[in-house]
């Protein structure tokens, strides 16, 4: 950018100059990436929803759109019109939907100059527009975020806090509650999902999984163990049934792509270790969460004595 334009149809273009991720996604040449290009999509949307020019008073942006200022992760939502809600008005163009409908003061926020819901209100609504198991993931999401912190790289480093689970009915409660109850439909599915989220799921697919046990009936396990081989750590598992000795891994392959043979080979011994330690080790692509028959016939075809572990189904 050598110069400020002077044409006033062009000053909406303005925020591409000032907004540091979409520079930096040029510069390095990251939007010519093709893993990063649902990301790169996801940004463009974000920015759409940014820079509409015509919001009127009282709009609140809500739904898929405040997803997406929020930067919740979801799962095969192409572009679509910006949602708003309005307690005077309601519309429909190509480029919004405006529906009215009161929301009280408490789940919205301003951010970057946009009135949106909340992310924990944002979070609940996606169970109504996008499903439970869309809703969940993005509740999962806000839930690790309020309790550990946006920077991951960060969360990483310190490890999770020992009394961590201790503090999560409390920090549910505080987090989900005000909005549940503010909620005019929707609030008896939702209270079911504020009882199964957890902070330790480190993806989405991570939390689809999660939430596809729970709809199995297998509600005893353990999230991020790590095994121990004398006193060192050989692995974390992402899912761990701790008395069958049943360890799950999710989306383990897409890894390989970014690190090459050499994790791959690291966690080939990995997995014979497991082995001769007595694990049966399963290990789920990211396709094979998102339907829960399919997670389903994997699951107990390769570890068939989870069957007598199975519970009381979680009904959603």
């Amino acid at each position: 950018m050598v110069r400020r334009c002077g044409v006033p149809a062009h000053s909406v273009f303005l925020i591409f100059a000032e907004n540091d991720e979409w520079i930096r996604y040029h510069e390095e040449g990251t939007y010519l990436e093709r893993s990063q290009r649902p990301k790169y999509l996801e940004h463009l949307d974000r920015l759409r929803v940014l820079t509409y020019p015509s919001y009127r008073d009282g709009d609140v942006v809500w739904g898929v759109s405040a997803a997406r200022l929020h930067q919740l992760g979801m799962f095969g939502i192409d572009s679509q019109p910006i949602s708003v809600i309005n307690p005077r008005a309601g519309s429909r163009s190509g480029e919004l939907v405006r529906r009215q409908r009161r929301i009280i003061g408490g789940d919205v926020e301003i951010l970057d100059g946009v009135a949106v819901t909340n992310r924990a209100r944002t979070a609940l609504d996606l169970i109504g527009v996008l499903g439970p198991a869309g809703g969940f993931a993005a509740m999962e999401q806000v839930l690790r975020a309020s309790m550990l912190g946006d920077d991951e790289e960060a969360a990483f480093r310190r490890g999770y806090p020992p009394d961590l689970m201790d503090h999560l009915p409390e920090n549910v409660s505080e987090l989900f509650g005000p909005a549940r109850a503010r909620m005019a439909v929707g609030r008896k599915r939702a209270l079911t999902l504020c009882g199964l989220v957890s902070p330790l799921s480190e993806s989405y697919a991570e939390s689809r999984a999660s939430l596809n046990l729970h709809l199995l009936g297998l509600h005893d396990f353990i999230q991020q163990f790590d095994v121990k081989e004398g006193y060192r750590t050989l692995t974390r598992l992402d899912f761990l049934f701790k008395a069958a000795k049943v360890a799950l891994y999710v989306d383990g392959t897409q890894k390989y792509v970014a690190a090459g043979f050499d994790r791959m080979n690291k966690e080939s011994h990995q997995h014979n270790r497991l082995l001769s330690m007595g694990y049966t080790v399963i290990r789920f692509k990211f396709n094979e969460v998102l339907d829960v028959a399919t997670f389903s016939r994997k699951l107990f075809a390769q570890a068939p004595q989870l069957k007598k572990s199975c519970q009381k189904k979680t009904a959603i």
